[in-house]
């Protein structure tokens, strides 16, 4: 597999790393966690293995063997060989398909993976570790998976320096709509009335974590992401519940978020609901391909079917 044309960025993500973070090296990952489940779960892929994140003006992909591959995150269209593909689903490529996308215009971060996973990238070469065609088609039930609706405020826990913040400045974080200034793989800064201390008051350089919410000296907050370092000295009013990381990664520059204080045990518990989510997901694909008897795909114009018969 090969790039015919380069993205604005392209890269190899895999499972989140914390067992340098003692040594100051950050975890890095995937900006989405969720999509990138979700992309393995659809391929049939082990949890772990490696897929292309995407971002900006996407990338050209020739392929020179057969391979399945699936598309997740930020909706993009897709076109193979001129054939509309749709997303969160896999499909199957063949020895000179040519893969495209449109650009993401506002920010947002799409996932593209291959049955046995990718291995790395040099140059335009794209090296895939163990390519695997599938020939089946697998694909999320609408009924089951449902994002949250793109306005619903984003859930925040109160952070260690929480009460360094009188109440009017509190109840200003919670109540305002921010705008999304600027967005990097290292965190996302936000615009909009300053909040600001009780009193001017230092932080020592402390430990801080994925969806880790700093205020900064003009009292705006900058919501710590993937790419994040290991500390930070800004006070650390918040930090976003796990389950809304993935969908907060995908609003774009521009974009309002909203933030809803919750409880710990109360994301301790959207955490878990999400996870048994994704495990009925993973039972119900596995089901989906244990019962296939025949697949077959039809082109119709420029819309490709695919047929399957299950048991």
């Amino acid at each position: 597999m090969r790039f015919l044309s380069n993205g604005f960025y392209q890269a190899v993500v895999g499972i989140v790393q914390t067992h340098f973070e003692r040594f100051g090296v950050g975890p890095s990952g995937p900006m989405d966690l969720r999509a990138y489940r979700l992309n393995h779960l659809i391929l049939g892929n082990r949890e772990g293995e490696k897929v292309l994140e995407m971002t900006g003006l996407l990338p050209t992909i020739g392929f020179e063997e057969a391979v399945s591959c699936a598309v997740t995150g930020k909706p993009v269209k897709i076109v193979c060989d001129g054939h509309l593909i749709p997303m969160c689903r896999s499909f199957d490529v063949l020895p000179g398909s040519v893969l495209s996308f449109e650009r993401l215009e506002n920010g947002g971060w799409t996932y593209f993976g291959v049955g046995g996973g990718i291995e790395e990238i040099s140059g335009r070469q794209v090296r895939l570790k163990a390519p695997t065609l599938n020939g089946w088609v697998s694909f999320l039930p609408d009924d089951l998976y449902r994002e949250a609706p793109k306005d619903e405020p984003i859930r925040v826990v109160a952070g260690p320096e929480w009460d360094w913040f009188d109440s009017r400045a509190q109840e200003a974080f919670l109540n305002q709509n921010y705008r999304v200034d600027s967005i990097d793989r290292m965190g996302y800064r936000l615009q909009g009335k300053p909040i600001l201390l009780r009193k001017p008051r230092e932080l020592i350089s402390s430990p801080v974590s994925t969806g880790t919410v700093q205020v900064t000296g003009s009292g705006q907050p900058v919501v710590l992401m993937a790419g994040r370092q290991t500390i930070g000295g800004y006070p650390r009013i918040a930090f976003v519940s796990p389950t809304d990381l993935s969908r907060l990664s995908q609003t774009g520059e521009g974009e309002i978020v909203r933030f809803r204080k919750t409880s710990i045990e109360e994301a301790e518990q959207d955490w878990k609901a999400e996870n048994e989510q994704l495990l009925r997901l993973a039972q119900i694909l596995k089901n989906q391909r244990n019962s296939l008897l025949f697949s077959a795909s039809v082109q119709v114009s420029d819309r490709r079917f695919y047929v399957q018969m299950t048991r």
